[in-house]
């Protein structure tokens, strides 16, 4: 799909507010000269973040659904003394998710409220960024514009006390009025697309010897939060991340949940005794409290349909990661270390190193575009630029060999997958995508100039130790439950 309908389709998908079906969608790429099929529309709004999927083929974006919903916090004692607020999770799920938090235009009594750079405790900042989640809490904070001194690399020494982050004055908001700890600020998304959030204060007014009711509403909002959260965790399980899960509950949840006075997710995780963080993998979740979060269940079939887990890991393969395995097998050609071979069966079996995921037909085809792709890539490959950061990529790609074979023998194995170890499970399931994540952003070429190579391989040590740690363990029950299937014959 080439650059401009890809922008096409964005446009769309992160402006359009109404309900609209397949047809609709169709439509409007057709009517800007788009190249796409029907089917490949159908299938662009099952699988993008952007879209909720509705009753009879009916859909809505998350612009639809979250601009102009009331959504609020409470700044902290140390931002009231600084006069600032950072943002970090405060408007999850309500914004586009791909837009990092120091990039959010605040407005305020109908003008844009400027940021500025300050220093704030760390604490403070991981309470502020934790709905993104274990695992990339600290990415977040560390790769905020403002922070220009502390590498990200460097948080295997020691985490620093005081982290420069981007923030916005709390005197600017509240138009030159006090701001007393406890007063609350009331936001709006008011462009999705261009991430616009208007923020206005919430007097907290009268002392706390009174019950004002909208304290008595906000009582009663954590109440709707808690069980329209314990409802969601059976529809949908863990999701795809924390932002996910809000997601959703906000979606179905909209009138009791998104008013004037509405509490916060960070109140509320204070307030409830049945929900928290939980460990999910090398991630977490929002899950009920104390309880292991499940890899399966019936938000996913996984249980019943033991060919899902081959079918997820092809839906996540991209053309990204097939240039990354062709590269560097021109890598290892041009430095001699491999002979020129016209033969690509092997990298197939990087690919689907189960071939039940293809069909013949399936893998005659893919052969067939893998050679065409490979003249391509050998025409344009630059082995200058390559060279930098080719040694990185083998590195990535013997990791996502190690992973992705294991992942075929548990999904090859006709085995369910709540017959294994859940935890584990999930961990595996995260590193294939981690590590696609990474193959993907190694062959971006806009990157490369400033591509993290510190910060990645540093990133690269942990999961490749993360892997050794659960491979085992896998392998085994892999092996246990294989053992269980077979039934001894007595003559």
């Amino acid at each position: 799909m080439d650059y401009r309908t890809n922008n096409i389709i964005e446009e769309y998908l992160t402006e359009q507010l109404d309900i609209f079906t397949t047809d609709d969608f169709y439509k409007y790429l057709k009517s800007r000269g788009a190249k796409v099929s029907k089917n490949d529309a159908s299938e662009i709004l099952q699988v993008s973040e952007y879209v909720f999927s509705l009753v009879k083929n009916e859909f809505v974006t998350k612009a639809g659904v979250f601009t102009g919903r009331w959504f609020s916090f409470k700044p902290s004692r140390e931002e009231v003394e600084k006069d600032s607020i950072i943002i970090g999770h405060r408007c999850i799920p309500f914004v586009n998710p791909e837009v990092p938090p120091d990039s959010i235009c605040v407005m305020a009594e109908g003008n844009v409220v400027e940021s500025s750079a300050r220093e704030f405790s760390m604490n403070l900042a991981m309470d502020t960024f934790a709905l993104y989640g274990e695992g990339y809490v600290i990415p977040y904070i560390f790769n905020d514009k403002s922070n220009t001194s502390l590498a990200l690399s460097s948080v295997q020494y020691s985490m620093p006390q005081e982290i420069r982050l981007t923030c916005w004055p709390l005197s600017k908001i509240s138009g030159g009025k006090p701001f007393h700890y406890g007063d609350r600020i009331i936001c709006r998304v008011i462009s999705w697309s261009d991430c616009v959030v208007e923020m206005k204060v919430q007097d907290s007014g009268l002392s706390d010897m009174v019950i004002s009711d909208e304290a008595v509403q906000r009582e009663e909002w954590y109440t709707y939060f808690e069980n329209g959260l314990l409802e969601s965790f059976d529809r949908h399980g863990p999701a795809s991340s924390i932002e996910e899960q809000l997601s959703y509950l906000f979606l179905e949840n909209q009138e009791e949940l998104c008013t004037r006075c509405c509490g916060s997710v960070e109140e509320f995780l204070n307030h409830t005794s049945k929900i928290g963080f939980e460990p999910y993998g090398v991630e977490s979740r929002i899950w009920r409290k104390g309880e292991s979060v499940p890899y399966s269940g019936k938000w996913n079939n996984l249980g019943l349909d033991r060919g899902m887990l081959l079918t997820d890991m092809a839906l996540t393969l991209t053309p990204r990661v097939i240039d990354a395995i062709l590269e560097d097998r021109i890598y290892d050609e041009r430095r001699g270390k491999r002979e020129v071979s016209e033969n690509f069966e092997d990298v197939i079996q990087k690919i689907f190193p189960n071939m039940a995921m293809i069909s013949s037909a399936e893998r005659r085809l893919v052969l067939l575009n893998i050679e065409k792709r490979n003249d391509i890539l050998e025409k344009m490959y630059n082995q200058f630029s390559d060279y930098p950061i080719a040694p990185l990529r083998k590195r990535i790609l013997s990791l996502f060999t190690r992973v992705s074979e294991l992942f075929c023998d548990i999904g090859g194995s006709g085995i369910a997958a709540e017959n294994f170890p859940q935890q584990e499970l999930v961990i595996l399931s995260q590193l294939y995508s981690h590590v696609v994540r990474l193959l993907e952003e190694v062959e971006n070429v806009y990157l490369r100039p400033q591509f993290p190579e510190a910060d990645v391989s540093l990133s690269l040590d942990g999961m490749e130790e993360t892997f050794d740690e659960i491979s085992g363990t896998l392998l085994s029950s892999l092996e246990s439950n294989r053992f269980k299937g077979f039934e001894i014959v007595k003559f």
